[in-house]
C-alpha cells in the first residue's frame, strides 16, 4: 500500500504513558503532515461528538481512515503504520493465522494499559496512573 496523502484521524488517550508514546513516535513518522491527533482525555473532549462512548473509545485506539471509514485496535494500528509508510513492521500482525492472536493481545493490552502503566511506575507530566485512570501527584 502506498503512502496515504489524505488524513487521518487518531484519537488516542494522552493520559496514557504508552499511548501518548506511540503517537509521539507516529508523529515523527508523519513527514507528509496527514495524522490529525484528538487527544479523549483532554478538557472538553465529548466522545459522542465522534459518534461513539467514552467506553468505546477508552478500550481501544480509534483511527479514521483517509476513506473515512473507522478502524479499531490492531486493525487501526496497522493502518496507521501503512499511512506512515511503515506498514512492513507491523504486517506479519495482520497475517491470517497470527492475526487473531496478535488482535487479542492488544485488545487485553488495550483495555489495562493504565493499570499496567501504574504497576510499571510509569508517570508523565505530573501524574500516576492508577487502575484505570491517570491523575495529578
Amino acid at each position: 500500500m502506498a503512502t496515504v496523502l489524505q488524513p487521518v484521524t487518531v484519537l488516542y488517550d494522552d493520559a496514557c504513558p504508552f499511548c501518548a508514546a506511540e503517537i509521539r513516535m507516529l508523529r515523527g513518522w508523519d513527514r507528509t503532515g496527514i495524522l490529525h491527533t484528538v487527544d479523549i482525555s483532554a478538557s472538553g473532549f465529548r466522545a459522542e461528538d465522534w459518534g461513539f462512548s467514552m467506553n468505546a473509545l477508552s478500550s481501544e485506539l480509534h483511527v479514521r481512515g483517509a476513506e473515512g471509514t473507522w478502524l479499531k485496535g490492531m486493525p487501526a494500528i496497522r493502518y496507521l503504520y501503512r499511512a506512515l509508510g511503515r506498514g512492513r513492521m507491523l504486517a506479519f500482525t495482520g497475517w491470517p493465522p497470527l492475526s487473531p492472536i496478535f488482535d487479542s493481545i492488544y485488545r487485553h493490552f488495550a483495555r489495562n494499559r493504565l493499570l499496567i502503566s501504574r504497576r510499571l511506575g510509569l508517570t508523565r507530566d505530573s501524574r500516576r496512573c492508577r487502575d484505570s485512570e491517570c491523575s495529578p501527584m
